[in-house]
């Protein structure tokens, strides 16, 4: 018998998107795993067919005689099952610091940012399987070619989506790192902009002296690092001619985008000059993830014909707009896309495969991003050509005094006549109606719970 069975561990909410990858990561290793959540979702049931046992409560009998107690930062201190764990003193970790015990035994790959950072923690990861290096991956979403979000691998490396939102990405050991960008976000947690960047200035600095940091200087906070660390070896890409490696020579369509990078002398070994890329990801951000994850991958000496032919075949990620299916003539989308960064990239890509109408659903999410990004919101929400905004999904947050869907709308709807609020979802279907008898792209946007409102609505059709 493997002593790991004997190693009891318990997860609590472990129906998390990244509570969930480490938990069957360590069922892969041979660990005794259950968890316990008060919802069913995707992620349970696939736990539940590997035969992972999961309580559906929080209760303080789910956690006797276990070796360890696995918690995320958004488990509440009343919690039954944290309280109980104090009062047995059994052992409480972290997930982060669960993770971190996990890559200290590999070879690291961190991939931290704003936004951008799920797909190209996905894109390193099916470079790295399809070139044989048969990496360990644990992500933020799921990846499509795996249908879940995390890979058990036997070779030394492990690629990890690293989360900046608490801090605890700096809690993990790794040997390279990415930087997609840095928007002011989080700001709940650092307080300030100045606390979140000199955290990302760790992230960096907490490499080995060994370890590359890969940073998009497109972005002016992360360009400010860029510039301002000068103890770590650092590669930086954009289409500034100041990039170590520079985009170039971008062609967009409706299958995906082309590109060509040129990459300088000196800065990876053996590879220099122009390189052209297929992939079918679409929009920009996604030439700026692909980018990055080249890099990577050259930096371990992966052939550049094995990465080209990654990233032709690579799947995507769920919830990046992702087909949901067809109603009559329309065609139905559901995307992750909760930040005004985010919301424009996603409506760049319907503007490339549609010459239609675009029709956006979109769910904020949060009070507290709401507020403080409400003119960026509007900004980019006027431009939309139908817009229907749903009622604020709270991630259990408190309401604040005045921040609401009702007053967005308003302000919206005076520079686009266009905008909706929907004060109850089971209208959707007969709002939605009259764009279904032309070839019109409909977007549901948010990363709360709109992405089952895409899916009803096709089942339903």
């Amino acid at each position: 018998m493997n002593k790991l069975n004997k190693i009891k561990i318990h997860f609590i909410g472990i129906g998390g998107i990244g509570m969930s990858g480490i938990a069957e990561l360590m069922f892969e290793l041979g660990y005794a795993v259950q968890g316990s959540d008060i919802s069913m979702n995707a992620n349970i049931r696939r736990l539940k067919k590997r035969g992972i046992k999961i309580y559906n409560s929080h209760h303080k009998n789910n956690i006797r005689n276990m070796s360890a107690i696995v918690f995320s930062t958004a488990i509440k201190k009343n919690n039954p099952e944290l309280l109980e764990c104090k009062r047995l003193y059994i052992p409480l970790i972290t997930r982060a610091d669960m993770l971190a015990e996990l890559m200290k035994l590999k070879k690291s790959i961190a991939i931290a940012g704003s936004h951008g950072k799920t797909t190209t923690t996905s894109l390193v990861g099916s470079i790295f399987d399809n070139a044989k290096y048969d990496p360990t991956i644990v992500n933020g979403g799921i990846i499509n070619s795996y249908s879940k979000n995390n890979r058990y691998g036997r070779s030394n490396w492990m690629i990890v989506e690293a989360d900046e939102s608490d801090g605890s990405f700096l809690k993990l050991p790794h040997e390279i790192n990415i930087i997609t960008n840095i928007d002011i976000e989080h700001l709940d947690f650092y307080k300030s902009k100045k606390n979140l960047l000199l955290a990302f200035e760790k992230f960096v600095t907490n490499l080995p002296f060994y370890g590359y940091s890969i940073i998009c200087i497109e972005d002016i906070n992360s360009r400010q690092i860029y510039k301002k660390i000068k103890t770590r070896k650092m590669i930086s890409y954009s289409k500034s001619k100041n990039s170590d490696v520079k985009i170039i020579k971008i062609n967009k369509d409706k299958k995906g985008n082309n590109f060509s990078l040129f990459i300088k002398k000196g800065v990876i070994k053996g590879i220099q000059g122009k390189y052209n890329f297929e992939t079918n990801l679409l929009g920009d951000h996604n030439i700026y993830n692909a980018t990055a994850a080249i890099i990577a991958s050259l930096l371990v000496e992966i052939p550049m014909q094995n990465i080209k032919n990654s990233l032709k075949v690579f799947q995507g990620v769920k919830r990046r707009f992702s087909f949901v299916g067809k109603i009559k003539k329309a065609t139905i989308y559901d995307d992750y896309a909760h930040h005004p960064s985010e919301i424009k990239a996603s409506y760049d890509i319907a503007k490339q495969i549609s010459d239609k109408k675009i029709v956006v659903i979109f769910q904020p999410h949060r009070y507290s991003r709401t507020e403080i990004l409400q003119n960026e919101f509007i900004k980019i929400l006027k431009k939309i050509d139908v817009l229907y905004i749903l009622d604020i999904y709270s991630a259990g947050e408190k309401s604040i005094s005045n921040i609401n869907s009702k007053n967005l709308v308003k302000k919206i709807k005076i520079k686009n006549k266009n905008t909706f609020y929907v004060q109850n979802s089971k209208n959707l279907k007969y709002l939605l109606k009259k764009y279904f008898d032309e070839e019109n792209t409909i977007v549901f946007m948010g990363a709360g719970s709109i992405t089952n409102l895409a899916h009803e609505l096709v089942s339903k059709k």
